[in-house]
């Protein structure tokens, strides 16, 4: 599947091309989530990593967490924060969860910006090692799908940069 780099302000990301993710996907995978979240009545409220197996997504702190209510991403000024996160699912394959991307828009400095907020659907998937934790894995990557307002993601075109809104964005390994 072709992906394109792109740098925001805070990190480079890797943005899906359309003809991989229409409009209908995000869509029906914001109605499953969240027929999922109604029916199983997911909290989201986060608990600690569990002794035996399991999967974790770590914080800023190096914690393994499960099912965080709350993932700061920029975790040197948490200037983009997934929040109110409602998980409806937690498996070895895959993580899946509805909420708010919140991002500091660094106008006209990150210290003065606004935060705006997106509605997404969360994907974590992969897998990694914990070091020390040899019954313990992580999740390495984390997809975003933006079921409404999209943030803009920006590129270097030609010499100029410029906003772009994708559909999805993959993160780097977390």
């Amino acid at each position: 599947m072709p992906l394109t780099t792109l740098t925001t302000r805070k990190e480079t990301v890797l943005i899906m091309t359309r003809n991989h993710l229409t409009a209908r996907a995000a869509a029906l995978a914001t109605v499953v989530v969240g027929l999922t979240v109604a029916l199983t009545g997911s909290s989201g409220a986060a608990h600690a990593a569990p002794a035996g197996s399991g999967y974790v997504l770590y914080d800023c702190g190096f914690r393994g967490q499960v099912k965080p209510a709350t993932e700061v991403l920029t975790c040197a000024d948490a200037g983009i924060v997934l929040e109110s996160l409602r998980w409806a699912s937690w498996t070895p394959r895959f993580a899946s969860a509805s909420g708010t991307l919140t991002e500091n828009d660094c106008k006209p400095s990150c210290v003065q910006g606004h935060f705006h907020n997106y509605p997404a659907v969360v994907v974590l998937w992969g897998s990694g090692s914990v070091p020390g934790h040899p019954a313990l894995r992580r999740y390495t990557h984390l997809t975003l799908i933006f079921t409404g307002a999209r943030p803009p993601v920006y590129a270097t075109v030609n010499g100029k940069i410029v906003a772009r809104y994708p559909v999805t964005q993959n993160l780097p390994a977390i």
